[in-house]
């Protein structure tokens, strides 16, 4: 088995050799600079908004506990800009997952005076921003003012000249004016020669504006807003080395990359990797003239889709790429487009979709006679990069922006996934060729098992302190694992050979690994085993009439004949034991919802109950204590959900993120009220793993 990250190569070598040739250029600095955010703005600056009025008092911000999180729950700076166009969504917005709210914001004349029309001074008077303000304040969380100027002579004329002061006081009234807590400086200048005064002129206005409004409220935050590749040269508009000493964080805009590094083309808007412009290029530039603390890695909560050539990845596009929010992301995905593909691009590491839209009878209305290709982020890429923040210890992240996922609790979930006090998802590389399964003999103990590259059994420990290498164990596995620990010192294991049987191997201390046994059937998934205590194994698998089977071994009597228990399954079953003489087995219906079964004695089986959801895997199941029980599947988004049994009733399904290629495992940790979690990662072969409290 291959141990370590392993990419899929999805395209062809020819585009290695094209952004290996564009890295190579990436030395002389940026090229073609997209003002991100300033096209956004003016896409919406004809849009009318009837804000009322606001009339309410701002209320003051709670105490913070920490300099650079302004609530205890988040572990990094969460910063969301909440442009004037979405106000109206401010009630959706979870705050206790954001640390900076960004209003998006006042337009600066060339005097330094604010536009007093247009929706972004709307926005600035309306009762939406100060309901906003009052939420994010009860919060904890800091809400800034953006300044913006996409013009570069406006610009030049601001910081070379007594504009620049009259700029600073008015940012300071209006600070004061709303109760705020610092600023947001967004200036986007084209970097034009014709302008060679505005890099300097940039550093000294972030200098006196930092120093003037730390004098009035030395705890505000004063940020500035600089492009994704500012730190590969010195010669654009913001010179990263010198802004860095001045402010409190830069917030890095590392999207939009696409169209410099694939000019003509579709493709990942902000990819990890391989291109020219990339975040992990790109924060490790930025650590080299700037602290961790003070670097924002921004994502973007929008993708981008083009009408290409023939729809093939990186396809030539016939027209420019046109942005495409989260929102309508999913509902471009579930739409009904004509032949829609979906699929993972493991070169920039984020998903990508295309399909055919008809010139006429298009189901989803864009009638354009084009294939279409779709690049976006949703909570999977958005979760490596916060791994990108989290492994270089950076300030935190940003959203361009908040609203933009509205109807959809994935992004936030995944927020939380990464920067609260919940357990992040890890990386246990390796290659898998299969779904996990886990088993768990002692206090704080947990062994994992895949199939590998090779079809065989692999096997990674947990001893309470740190993880073991890979090791084989042979067998040829024509499914996935199924594994349990029926006492301390043993485990149990099952899967379906190239024979379609039941096959099995143990293991226990200090006797190692026993070899395989033949148990028969013909199995039509993968097993699943429980066990109540020393001596029981229970065994249940999917016949070949789409029925749940059953085998049962007891010490006494050893292996009895298999049963048949009904059913009509699409997947491969779960099973657990909460206690002694009880059993709990779940599979996926064909209503693709999770349908689960119960054995006690002296009452046997009951009858199948329906437990709803969407599932596009099979289940999997643990229990933590007797009367509780988890269930876990992927669902249509591709992320993982949990439901749980507390003893009286089913709670509701709980999505808990991630964008996972198999069915899940789980087992609750001897010892503990933990679940432990594991799926193999997008990239369709690592293992990775999480901790969740069981129900």
């Amino acid at each position: 088995m291959l141990v370590g990250l392993v990419l899929a190569q999805l395209h062809p070598g020819s585009i290695a050799a094209r952004a290996a040739a564009a890295a190579s250029v990436r030395s002389a600095g940026p090229v073609n600079v997209t003002p991100v955010h300033a096209i956004e703005d003016a896409r919406h600056a004809s849009d009318h908004f009837a804000f009322a009025p606001s009339t309410a008092s701002i209320l003051p911000r709670a105490a913070r506990t920490t300099l650079m999180t302004s609530n205890s729950t988040l572990r990094r700076e969460v910063f969301g800009f909440a442009p004037y166009w979405n106000l109206s969504l401010y009630s959706e917005w979870n705050l206790n997952l954001v640390s900076t709210v960004a209003y998006f914001g006042l337009d600066v004349n060339s005097d330094g005076t604010f536009a007093t029309q247009g929706g972004g001074w709307d926005g600035w008077n309306s009762a939406y921003l100060t309901a906003l303000i009052n939420k994010a304040h009860l919060a904890g969380d800091r809400v800034v003012l953006v300044i913006k100027d996409f013009n570069d002579s406006s610009i030049n004329y601001i910081v070379t000249t007594a504009a620049m002061q009259n700029l600073i006081s008015q940012t300071i009234a209006a600070i004061a004016s709303k109760n705020l807590d610092g600023v947001n400086v967004d200036f986007e200048g084209s970097g034009s020669p014709l302008f060679p005064d505005i890099p300097l002129g940039i550093t000294n206005l972030m200098t006196a504006m930092s120093s003037q409004v730390h004098a009035r409220w030395p705890q505000a935050e004063v940020s500035i807003d600089t492009y994704a590749g500012a730190a590969s040269w010195d010669g654009g508009i913001f010179r990263i080395g010198d802004l860095a000493p001045v402010v409190d964080a830069m917030f890095v805009m590392a999207y939009d990359s696409v169209f410099s590094n694939m000019p003509g083309q579709a493709g990942p808007n902000s990819p990890m990797t391989h291109w020219t412009f990339n975040d992990t290029i790109d924060v490790a530039q930025y650590l080299t003239k700037a602290p961790a603390s003070k670097i924002i890695l921004g994502v973007p909560y929008y993708g981008y889709k083009w009408s290409t050539v023939d729809g093939s990845p990186y396809s030539t596009a016939v027209s420019g790429g046109t942005a495409e929010t989260y929102s309508d992301v999913i509902g471009d995905l579930t739409c009904g487009h004509i032949a829609l593909q979906q699929g993972w691009d493991a070169w920039g590491e984020s998903p990508w979709a295309s399909w055919w839209s008809p010139r006429t009878g298009d189901p989803c209305g864009a009638n354009l006679g084009y294939p279409r290709e779709l690049y976006y982020d949703n909570a999977a890429s958005l979760g490596i990069k916060y791994d990108l923040v989290n492994s270089n210890n950076l300030r935190g992240t940003g959203m361009w922006t908040l609203g933009y996922d509205s109807g959809f609790p994935d992004l936030w979930n995944e927020l939380q996934l990464k920067f609260t006090t919940t357990t992040p998802w890890s990386s246990l590389g390796g290659t898998l060729t299969s779904g996990p399964a886990a088993s768990s003999w002692g206090t704080g103990r947990s062994d994992v098992f895949v199939r590998g590259a090779n079809n065989g059994l692999w096997q990674r420990t947990w001893n309470g302190t740190s993880w073991s290498g890979w090791v084989a164990l042979g067998g040829v596995l024509t499914s996935d694992p199924a594994a349990v620990s029926m006492a301390p010192g043993r485990i149990d294991i099952f899967a379906r050979g190239t024979d379609n049987a039941l096959w099995h191997r143990w293991w226990t201390a200090p006797g190692g690994w026993y070899n395989w046994e033949r148990l028969g059937g013909i199995l039509t998934s993968g097993p699943a085993v429980a066990s109540w205590g020393n001596g029981r194994l229970d065994i249940f698998v999917r016949g070949t009439d789409n029925g749940l089977w059953h085998r049962l071994f007891t010490a006494a009597g050893g292996w009895y004949n298999w049963e048949a228990l009904g059913g009509v399954l699409t997947s491969k079953p779960a099973a657990v034991s909460w206690g002694t003489d009880r059993l709990d087995i779940f599979v996926r219906g064909t209503d693709n919802a999770l349908w689960h079964r119960s054995w006690t004695a002296p009452g046997g089986w009951y009858n199948w109950n329906r437990l709803g959801g969407y599932l596009t895997t099979g289940p999997a199941a643990s229990s933590c204590a007797s009367g509780h029980l988890d269930a876990f599947a992927v669902g249509a988004d591709s992320a993982l959900y949990q439901i749980g049994f507390t003893g009286s009733a089913w709670g509701t399904w709980q999505r808990l993120g991630g964008w996972w290629t198999s069915d899940p495992g789980v087992v609750c940790v001897t010892g503990t009220n933990s679940v432990e979690g594991f799926e193999r990662g997008p990239d369709g072969a690592s293992l990775w793993t999480t901790t969740m409290p069981g129900s």
